[in-house]
């Protein structure tokens, strides 16, 4: 087999310098090209290559990424980093994700069952879809994809150019997969890119990447199919259904995912998987999520415990209600799978499913807790924030999301007028940022009044 350049080590070498280090027969050899480009730099060859040997394994030589710069920020320059770096990845993979030990599963706590019955129901008489109904609020496949021959974030001109390529490669395999349309982060006001990252289609870093970000969207009343263009990684492709839908999600994200693959050359390895700009991506790239309602286990005192164990025996990430780095807001919480190595993505949608229904069973025990220890209180909160909404003349954003956590706990609990829960998550579609847009130009006060004649409207309707 022919030798490799000590320079390039990509190239097969056509030179090669015999010398004596230590008293060891050293023999470098290079290509002609690496060759050429030290002389005229006026350094040795064998001296050259002699450096880069010494860094071989510390640096990608096709983005500059050193092992010492990923320790500190965790995310690699290039797909070409897993090669030349291939240790520091594999320990990386290994120490965030558990190496290749088997994930955890929460088993099948609840049965599915037809139960007959009227009023509150406890958490054992609940069937699974019963248990999820009220507090699941939507489930979320992201796949993380990335093209080969660009580096993860593009800084010159020539790469944004070339990332076109990602995009119209992208916008292609949505054909038969859904009705998509194009939008550049660079078109969007403040306003509307609050209402996509209230709606989970964009992230933040995607919102603030104004130079080359994009997001190709599902048309349509309800769209569930948002694909993320110029974020972490190239690609983020996500499925989000109302519900307990992830088995639905996966169906639609696998569909685009393969044509996706079809359209573009993805970054793949044989043993690692998708390669991503961070290694708690690599293998699968998948992130199977639910965001999920959980007052009474907060009210009870007991989110804390019950978010930890989770975390702890079974394997999930919790966050808040924006994703990562952001705080729970309003008892909503979002689960998912923290492993993407070394288990399939079938394994990992069932093990959500299955955590989910059983977390959705703690909460059930939890309101059933506060209902026998504290009826009048909870019953009390539940009828006076109800009122506030049927009456309020002026309503803010942030007070009208406090007062329908008590409505959503009054509607489980089945003592309010209103019969299904989805009604309160239009309410919140209609008087969060989707509001601002319908109103821009008008004061605050106005707008405040507006949100209010909604909410009156709509609860009306169910009386």
């Amino acid at each position: 087999m022919q030798k490799m350049c000590d320079i390039c080590a990509r190239n097969a070498a056509t030179r090669a310098d015999r010398i004596v280090e230590n008293g060891t027969a050293v023999e470098y050899a290079y290509c002609e090209a690496c060759y050429s480009r030290a002389l005229k730099s006026g350094v040795l060859p064998r001296d050259e290559a002699k450096a880069r040997l010494a860094r071989r394994g510390k640096e990608c030589t096709e983005c500059g990424c050193t092992a010492e710069s990923f320790k500190q920020t965790l995310l690699f320059g290039c797909p070409d980093c897993y090669k030349h770096m291939r240790s520091a990845a594999i320990e990386a993979i290994k120490h965030t994700q558990g190496g290749g030990s088997p994930i955890g599963t929460v088993g099948q706590f609840v049965q599915q069952k037809e139960v007959r019955g009227k009023g509150f129901k406890s958490a054992d008489e609940c069937s699974v879809d019963e248990l999820t109904r009220d507090n699941v609020v939507s489930s979320r496949i992201r796949l993380a994809r990335n093209a080969n021959g660009l580096p993860f974030t593009l800084r010159s001109d020539i790469q944004i150019k070339s990332f076109e390529r990602v995009i119209r490669g992208a916008y292609r395999a949505a054909d038969g997969a859904f009705d998509a349309r194009l939008v550049l982060m660079s078109e969007l006001s403040d306003v509307k890119k609050k209402v996509l990252l209230e709606r989970h289609f964009i992230s933040l870093p995607l919102a603030n990447n104004e130079r080359y970000g994009a997001v190709i969207i599902e048309r349509g009343e309800r769209p569930q199919m948002s694909i993320m263009l110029g974020e972490e990684d190239h690609i983020r492709e996500q499925c989000v259904i109302d519900g307990h839908s992830l088995g639905k999600a996966y169906k639609r994200i696998n569909d685009y995912d393969k044509r996706l693959s079809d359209a573009l050359d993805l970054a793949y390895d044989g043993q690692l998987g998708y390669l991503t700009a961070c290694p708690t991506n690599v293998g699968t790239g998948m992130r199977a999520s639910e965001m999920l309602f959980l007052p009474a286990l907060r009210r009870a005192g007991a989110i804390d415990d019950a978010l930890k164990t989770f975390k702890d025996a079974y394997g999930l990430t919790v966050r808040g209600y924006y994703g990562e780095g952001s705080e729970s807001a309003y008892d909503m919480y979002q689960i998912s799978n923290s492993r993407t190595f070394g288990v399939s993505e079938q394994d990992t949608v069932k093990q959500v499913e299955q955590a989910v229904i059983r977390m959705c069973y703690c909460e059930r025990v939890a309101l059933e807790k506060l209902v026998r220890e504290h009826k009048t209180e909870l019953i009390d909160g539940i009828f006076r924030s109800y009122a506030v909404l049927t009456g309020a003349y002026s309503l803010s954003a942030q007070e009208l999301m406090k007062l329908l956590v008590d409505v959503k706990i009054g509607v489980i609990l089945g003592v309010l007028p209103i019969k299904n829960i989805n009604l309160l998550n239009a309410i919140i579609e209609q008087c969060s940022s989707s509001l601002e847009i319908v109103t821009e130009g008008i004061s605050v006060e106005e707008r405040n009044k507006k949100r209010a004649s909604i909410v009156r409207s709509i609860l009306a309707e169910e009386k």
